[in-house]
C-alpha cells in the first residue's frame, strides 16, 4: 500500500495530528507545530497527478532492482537510509521495520544478491533506525535508531565485523531525539549527528560522540535559528558542520547553518519559501571548496522544489528549479555531488500514472537529466539518496516494489 510507510511512521511521533495536515497547500503560513513536526518527519506528498511539463524526454539511466523487501521475521521493510558499500562489493543499510519483532534491521547484500540481515532491533536496544550505517575500515558499522532504547528517544549504536551489537549512547530528548540521516566520523574517531526533535527547546540537536565515549550536545536549535534539522551533517577539511533545518529561521522555511570547531554556530542562509525554495529534507554536499549543494522540497519558480549551490560567503545560486512533470517535484533526498554534478532523488512527479518520483542529475550550468522514473514495481515514495561507486549509484527506495516495502537499487548512467 503506497501510503501505508507514512502512517507507520507518523505513528512513532506519538501524534493524533489528521493526515490531511500532511499536504497544505505550497508556501503555505501558519502550519502548527504539529503539522511541521509530522512533516519534518514525511516529507511533502500531494499525490497529485501532474502534466509533463520539463521535456526533459526518456530517463537516461539503467536501473537494476537488487533487492525487494517483503517484511516479516525474515526480512526487513521500508528502508529509508543510504547505503553504504565496502571493498568487496557489498551493501550495508537499514530498513524501518521488518525482522522478528518488526522494529527494524541492519541488513548486508552481498553481490550474488545473498541477504543477511546482521542485527534485528526489539525495540529496548533501538527501534525503526532511519539514517544509514558508516563503515569503519576495520568493518565496524556505526548508526541510529529514531526510536527506541531506554527512554524511547532512539540509540547511537556500533555493529561488530562478527556481529556484536552495542548501544553507545541512549538519547532522552533533552540531548535529541528521533534521530535520522547518516553519521560522519572525524580523523580521531568522533562521531556526529542530527536529533530531529528534543533538546533545550525541542527544536532539534547537533550532537557529537567522541571516541573515548563522551557525549556533547553542539547546538540545541530555539526555532529562531532553524527548528528540525534533518539528515545529519557534513564537515570541511577544517572540522566546520554543516546541516539544514526543516522550518525555523526569519521565514520559518528553514535554513542552512555551520558550527565551528569552537563551537560557533552561523547561519548562512535563511530560505523565504519564494524563489529561492523552502522547507529543506534532504542533506548537503560539500565541495573541495567549500561551497555547499542542497534541494528544497517547496518554492523555486514553480513551487515544485530546487536544487540550489551556496557559497561560504552566503550567496544561493539556484541551479535548477522543478517543474512538477517528467523531472519530478519536491526534491527530499540528500544530494550527493560527483564531479561537477548534483544527483538526487525527488519524491513525487515523473511516471504521471504513480507519481513515485524521479532520480536527477542536475549540472553546474543547470541542465537536467531524469536517470530513472520510479513505478509501482521499482519502487518510490521515498529514495533516502546516492552513493556512487566505480561509476554505479546505488539507493533505496522506501515503498513498493514487488511486495510494497521498498527496494535497494543500483542505476548507471547510459
Amino acid at each position: 500500500m503506497r501510503h501505508g510507510h507514512m502512517f507507520f511512521r507518523c505513528a512513532l511521533l506519538g501524534s493524533a495530528v489528521a493526515i490531511a495536515t500532511l499536504t497544505p497547500a505550497l508556501g503555505a503560513g501558519g502550519r502548527s507545530v504539529e503539522q511541521k513536526r509530522v512533516l519534518a518527519v514525511e516529507g511533502h506528498r500531494t499525490f497529485a497527478a501532474r502534466a509533463s511539463q520539463s521535456g526533459l524526454g526518456a530517463a537516461q539511466g539503467t536501473y537494476t532492482d537488487l533487492h525487494d523487501f517483503a517484511g516479516g521475521a525474515g526480512d526487513g521493510a521500508n528502508p529509508s537510509g543510504n547505503v553504504t558499500l565496502d571493498d568487496a562489493g557489498n551493501i550495508y543499510g537499514t530498513t524501518d521495520f521488518g525482522g522478528p519483532a518488526n522494529k527494524g534491521t541492519v541488513f548486508k547484500l552481498a553481490p550474488n544478491g545473498t541477504q543477511t540481515i546482521l542485527h534485528a532491533f526489539s525495540g529496548s536496544d533501538g527501534e525503526a533506525p532511519d539514517g544509514g550505517v558508516l563503515l569503519t575500515r576495520n568493518g565496524k558499522l556505526y548508526g541510529t535508531a529514531s526510536a527506541g532504547g531506554s527512554s524511547g528517544d532512539g540509540v547511537l549504536f556500533s555493529l561488530s565485523a562478527k556481529g556484536k551489537y552495542k548501544a553507545l549512547h541512549d538519547f532522552s530528548d533533552t540531548d535529541g531525539s528521533f534521530l535520522r540521516g547518516d553519521l560522519i566520523r572525524d580523523k580521531d574517531g568522533n562521531l556526529y549527528g542530527t536529533g530531529l526533535f528534543g533538546g533545550a527547546n525541542d527544536a532539534g540537536t547537533v550532537y557529537k560522540y567522541a571516541s573515548n565515549g563522551t557525549f556533547t550536545v553542539l547546538h540545541a536549535f530555539d526555532v529562531t535559528d532553524g527548528e528540525f534539522p534533518e539528515h545529519g551533517v557534513v564537515s570541511d577539511q577544517a572540522g566546520n558542520l554543516y546541516g539544514v533545518t526543516a522550518f525555523g529561521g526569519a521565514s520559518d522555511n528553514g535554513i542552512v547553518y555551520k558550527i565551528a570547531p569552537n563551537g560557533t554556530f552561523t547561519t548562512l542562509h535563511t530560505f523565504t519559501g519564494g524563489a529561492d525554495g523552502g522547507f529543506l529534507y534532504g542533506g548537503l554536499d560539500i565541495d573541495k571548496d567549500g561551497n555547499l549543494y542542497g534541494s528544497t522540497v517547496e518554492g523555486g519558480a514553480n513551487n515544485d522544489g530546487t536544487v540550489f549551490k551556496l557559497t561560504q560567503d552566503g550567496t544561493l545560486t539556484t541551479l535548477y528549479d522543478f517543474t512538477g512533470g517528467a523531472d519530478g517535484s519536491s526534491p527530499q533526498s540528500d544530494v550527493l555531488l560527483v564531479g561537477k554534478n548534483v544527483y538526487g532523488a525527488n519524491d513525487e512527479g515523473g511516471d504521471p500514472t504513480c507519481q513515485c518520483g524521479v532520480v536527477y542529475e542536475v549540472t553546474a550550468k543547470g541542465k537536467a537529466k531524469v536517470l530513472h522514473t520510479f513505478t509501482a514495481a521499482t519502487g518510490g515514495e521515498y529514495s533516502a539518496g546516492l552513493v556512487q561507486n566505480n561509476g554505479t549509484f546505488y539507493g533505496t527506495a522506501s515503498s513498493l516494489g514487488a511486495h510494497s516495502d521498498g527496494v535497494v537499487f543500483s542505476l548507471t548512467k547510459k
